[in-house]
């Protein structure tokens, strides 16, 4: 679903641009009781979507199996003037990372390999305590640039 890009916005452009190279974006949640809750996240962009794990237990995901609507922001500039926030759908699949490291192993690890082993685990490993994947599809795009 690129179309959430505008070709004709340059901070829009400039966002899908990032999605290749930039590790961490923020998922932000909501708690039962309505409170923001921020987190940072590896993600991989493919085909008009955005695949996430997360450990399942994790209040990021304990948070979407509730029902809570979701953002992604990436951070940008020094001083804020190249910010992106996706607003979509989601959608938790449990027990996914197999498969999703089964279809997405090498541009996982092209992307993220020296974090892998900065973390100290190896992606098998990686894969079973990550087990859920967080699937975001974007259906808006706010974004400023400079």
């Amino acid at each position: 679903m690129n179309d959430v890009f505008d070709v004709d916005k340059p901070a829009h452009a400039a966002a899908r641009a990032r999605l290749d190279t930039e590790l961490i974006m923020w998922l932000i949640t909501t708690t039962a009781d309505g409170t923001p809750h921020p987190a940072p996240v590896w993600f991989l962009w493919h085909d008009g979507v955005f695949r996430i794990v997360s450990e399942p237990e994790a209040y990021k995901a304990q948070h979407l199996r509730r029902g809570s609507k979701a953002v992604l922001h990436l951070d940008g500039g020094r001083f804020g003037d190249d910010i992106a926030i996706f607003h979509g759908d989601v959608r938790l699949i449990p027990d996914g990372a197999s498969d999703f490291l089964a279809r997405f192993r090498e541009p996982f690890l092209t992307k993220y390999e020296k974090s892998i082993d900065a973390y100290g685990m190896p992606i098998e490993e990686l894969g079973r305590v990550f087990s859920t994947v967080i699937e975001f599809t974007p259906t808006r795009l706010t974004a400023w640039a400079t």
